[in-house]
């Protein structure tokens, strides 16, 4: 593995950690922003939308951006845009300059998705693994996300933990900045495109469409349990140690939950060098639905076991369709196409933290997860229709093969 493919990999894994450690505070210092401001779990739903829909907003200039500009100017403008709108949400004076200031900061994060991946599918030999270990660091930073954030936000207030996460976030654009040197001794011969031959998107539209339905579908089901999913925690597992407060035992508990996403992330990557990728993107979807039932009729251990898997298996998915979208995607193309991939996942699916929060308020926070787990039906029609797809094609090439 060149020296260049390996910092490249570092560099990129850290700011996927990054990214989703600043995505994920909102989420565990909610109950703060509602004391402080006064705000109602709809309101409190709507700035995640906010959020969560500039996160995804951003990823179609991102995208076309990135074939026109190249992978690592965006980065260092995705680690500078973290960097300083992380300090605005720390200073927002009011509920309307939060939303604002978060804003912002989804903005920035949404650059990172399309470049990063984009980035990792050019330079990898093993373009499985390195999605697997780029989810891991992603993953890292969802699981120590909420606990950092619940911590800091317990001991110094919530807005310390946006000032304290922009510093790795100027490091990084930094590093970013200073690599350019070694890449430039960078030949793209060591890379793996399989969709190179490919300049045109018409013979793929079918399935690249089949998984950007999933994708919306995914980006319901994950802006909505990573939003409701410290405090749903918290209402449903009741413990008291050594007089922490509500935002510390949520934080936690969700870190407890999502650091299984952790191992799913690597063995996602590794079935990759090793099994038909649409048989394992079929196979996760199949398992989150029942557990996504589980977490939202149950409590205590019960509830902890259940989110734990949920986490594992819906994790154990995000480098399989990152790989599926470079399978399918022309080389030309790719930085665009996982740019509408991400618009999908990230901008249309931010819309359930409105839609979510309003059924929260309704009916219970439980039914975020039965209404998450109706979308996973439907993730798991589009990855049945998908696996069929592939089957007929290896089927035919092979007859036309003999």
């Amino acid at each position: 593995m060149e020296r260049f493919e390996k910092q490249a990999i570092a560099y990129t894994s850290a700011c996927h950690g990054l990214v989703h450690i600043l995505e994920v505070t909102y989420g565990v210092i909610l109950v703060s922003i509602a004391q402080e401001f006064g705000a109602s779990f709809f309101v409190l739903g709507v700035l995640a939308n906010i959020l969560g829909f500039a996160f995804g907003a951003t990823a179609l200039p991102a995208g076309f951006l990135t074939d026109r500009f190249g992978e690592r100017r965006l980065l260092i403008l995705c680690c500078l845009g973290m960097g300083v709108a992380a300090i605005a949400v720390g200073l927002s004076p009011s509920i309307y300059m939060l939303g604002a200031a978060l804003a912002v900061l989804g903005l920035a994060l949404g650059i990172y998705h399309p470049t990063g991946a984009a980035f990792i599918a050019r330079v990898a030999t093993q373009r499985g693994l390195a999605f697997g270990y780029l989810g891991v660091a992603g993953n890292i930073g969802l699981a120590l996300g909420p606990l950092l954030a619940g911590v800091i936000a317990s001991f110094m207030g919530w807005r310390a933990a946006y000032f304290i996460f922009a510093i790795p976030a100027f490091f990084l654009a930094a590093m970013f900045f200073f690599s350019a040197r070694t890449e430039a001794n960078f030949t793209q011969q060591s890379t793996t495109e399989t969709g190179a031959e490919r300049s045109s998107l018409r013979p793929v539209i079918v399935p690249l469409g089949l998984i950007f339905c999933a994708s919306i579908l995914n980006g319901f089901i994950y802006r909505g349990t990573v939003t409701f999913l410290p405090l749903y925690l918290s209402q449903q597992i009741h413990l008291t140690f050594l007089n922490l407060d509500s935002v510390l035992i949520a934080g936690s508990f969700t870190t407890i939950a999502l650091i299984f996403g952790i191992g799913g992330q690597f063995l996602g990557g590794y079935l990759l060098e090793r099994r038909r990728h649409e048989s394992l993107v079929f196979a996760t979807a199949l398992v989150v639905v029942p557990l996504l039932v589980v977490v939202g009729n149950s409590a205590g251990l019960v509830l902890m076991i259940a989110a734990s898997a949920f986490a594992f298996f819906y994790f154990m998915g995000q480098p399989i369709y990152n790989c599926l979208i470079a399978d399918y995607s022309p080389t030309d193309w790719r930085g665009r196409v996982y740019g509408i991939s991400f618009f999908c996942a990230f901008g249309l699916g931010s819309f359930s933290a409105s839609i979510l929060g309003y059924v929260a308020d309704r009916l219970g926070t439980n039914w975020v997860f039965m209404v998450a787990a109706g979308f996973g039906l439907l993730v798991l029609i589009c990855t049945i229709a998908l696996l069929v797809r592939a089957l007929k094609v290896s089927g035919y090439n092979k007859i036309g093969a003999e």
